[in-house]
């Protein structure tokens, strides 16, 4: 006996039915993942230079503030100078010797230096017109300087370093209205002043 078996006729498939991406899919899929990668190096590259930046006044803050603590350690002595728009030189005792030795800092590329003496808002190039910030005994300085780092990309705000009178450091602010230097409370002391009799 003999079984019938059945056969069912196979399907061929269609070729424009296959299972897959066209070509124009591809492409749209590949331009989208293509701007979408363009922007976010773009935006990647912005917060870098902004990073980069942040750092460079950063560490300016952190020479200025070596040079107001080494003044009052030794009594003066201590400087920065900003004489370029692309470096500042550090005039404090790196070795522990007592003598100030000079250090250049290089600020990142694209980076530039500039300052202000407020109430003034005439941005001066140092390069042209350099200036000392020195600091006494106290820690003082003798004026008010706004130092700004600006990078060369569009889009990139720049950081600001206050260097007060009373020797104090603020950033990213600005200064408006008259700067006075503080004047001491009191400056005579009397030895007798604020000490009990001793009774032997």
């Amino acid at each position: 006996m003999r079984k019938k078996i059945m056969n069912f006729p196979k399907k061929k498939p269609k070729l424009g039915s296959a299972a897959g991406f066209s070509t124009v899919e591809l492409l749209v899929v590949i331009l989208v993942v293509t701007i979408t990668s363009t922007f976010a190096l773009v935006s990647f590259q912005k917060a870098n230079r902004g990073f980069n930046l942040s750092g460079a006044a950063r560490t300016l803050s952190a020479y200025l503030e070596k040079a107001r603590v080494e003044s009052v350690r030794r009594h003066g002595g201590a400087s920065v100078v900003i004489d370029s728009t692309s470096s500042y030189t550090a005039n404090i005792d790196f070795i522990a010797n007592g003598t100030p030795t000079p250090r250049t800092i290089s600020l990142p590329a694209g980076t530039s230096l500039s300052y202000t003496l407020p109430p003034s808002t005439t941005s001066i190039d140092p390069s042209s017109t350099p200036i000392t910030i020195t600091y006494d005994w106290r820690g003082r300085t003798t004026s008010t300087v706004l130092l700004t780092l600006t990078d060369s990309t569009a889009g990139v705000a720049s950081n600001t370093v206050v260097v007060g009178p009373a020797g104090d450091l603020s950033s990213d602010t600005t200064v408006t209205g008259p700067v006075t230097t503080p004047t001491p409370q009191n400056t005579t002391v009397t030895t007798t002043s604020g000490m009990k009799s001793m009774q032997y």
